[in-house]
């Protein structure tokens, strides 16, 4: 009964992880303004799969929060990969594409920039949560910021440079909504730390 419980705890994590991450790359090209900010749709989110790691890295330890890695970096490359295969493939004359080509086509600039921001920012969210030895919060908090500075950073930089877009505005209206948003999410891994103890685990996070 003891296991079962810590198995659909990281069913449940791991299957909200990636369809966060698949949505997420989906949403991306919609763009919002909330005030003076511009934002992609996915930002929201896509913050908070951040905080969602630190969760999975509660529950199942250090080993399946590194394997979560490869996982999330092959879906985001198969969505990416298919979408263009498909918008690259002959289609009936009775149909438009240019719906599904504005949402699945994406530029091999984007796409490097997507999967490397991603790589990157979940091995520093990883290494930190794993390493920072303090109060649960702290530890959620530190790796949060770290990771959501460098996908960020990353992302923009190789997505954008070059191309006149204002780099800085970017980063620092995108970092600040989504450290915000992740912290929404810091209850989930404090619950589900207390669920695991209850039912017997001894959780060293």
């Amino acid at each position: 009964m003891n296991q079962d419980a810590k198995t659909g705890w990281l069913i449940s994590l791991v299957g909200l992880y990636v369809a966060s991450e698949i949505i997420s790359q989906v949403t991306a090209g919609r763009l919002v303004q909330l005030g003076g900010l511009v934002l992609p749709g996915a930002t929201f989110l896509y913050a908070l799969t951040f905080t969602l790691r630190d969760a999975i890295h509660v529950v199942g330890g250090y080993r399946v929060a590194k394997a979560l890695i490869p996982v999330g970096l092959s879906a985001n490359a198969l969505l990416l990969l298919y979408g263009s295969l498909v918008s690259a493939l002959p289609h009936p004359s009775f149909f438009d594409p240019s719906a599904y080509a504005s949402v699945l086509g994406t530029t091999f600039r984007v796409v490097v920039a997507s999967l490397t921001a991603y790589f990157v920012s979940t091995w520093a969210d990883t290494l930190l949560f794993e390493r920072f030895r303090r109060t649960l919060a702290g530890r959620v908090v530190l790796s949060n910021v770290a990771s959501t500075a460098l996908d960020t950073g990353v992302f923009i930089t190789i997505a954008f440079f070059g191309t006149g877009a204002p780099l800085l505005t970017l980063m620092a209206s995108q970092f600040i909504v989504k450290f915000a948003i992740s912290l929404v999410l810091v209850p989930l891994v404090y619950g589900a730390r207390a669920s695991l103890q209850r039912a017997g685990f001894a959780i060293d996070y």
